[in-house]
């Protein structure tokens, strides 16, 4: 009984509230922090220095996302047929695709974006309701040096 009777005072009250909104605002963060996974392969392709990228993005909660899905922008990249940038809805997994020649060793960054919900998820899916949330993730592409025939 006397344990419960340190409750009645004003400042033991103060403390207790003050550790539960500190205890929560701490989970709360952790959650937010791991929305989304994202994996980036890149592969090799017929020719030299052309490659095939694949971004995976992965939803870590229990509930759909729109997400815009993007390869920064890089001055040694080419695209072979577009320069895409998608906006879905994500709910589990999914990938992405770029065909790229590359003309120098280059970083490439794809990016994952939460944006508002804008009648992109089917109707009746369960939307997350964060809006201001960046994932990236980067990758290193070396050029293979060119040979030269013998004079």
């Amino acid at each position: 009984m006397a344990s419960l009777q340190i409750l009645s005072q004003p400042q033991a009250v103060t403390h207790f509230l003050i550790l539960c909104l500190i205890l929560e605002i701490a989970s709360g963060q952790d959650n937010r922090n791991n929305l989304l996974s994202l994996n980036l392969k890149v592969s090799s392709m017929n020719k030299a220095n052309e490659f095939a990228v694949t971004l995976t993005v992965t939803n870590n909660v229990d509930k759909c996302m729109v997400v815009k899905i993007s390869i920064e922008d890089n001055p040694n990249i080419k695209y072979l047929s577009a320069k895409a940038t998608y906006t879905a809805c994500i709910c589990t997994v999914n990938n992405y695709f770029w065909d790229i020649q590359v003309f120098a060793n280059t970083v490439l960054q794809g990016k994952a974006e939460v944006v508002p919900a804008k009648e992109i998820c089917p109707d009746g899916e369960n939307i997350f309701p964060v809006t201001s949330y960046i994932e990236t993730v980067t990758g290193e592409i070396l050029v293979a040096p060119r040979t030269r025939c013998p004079p």
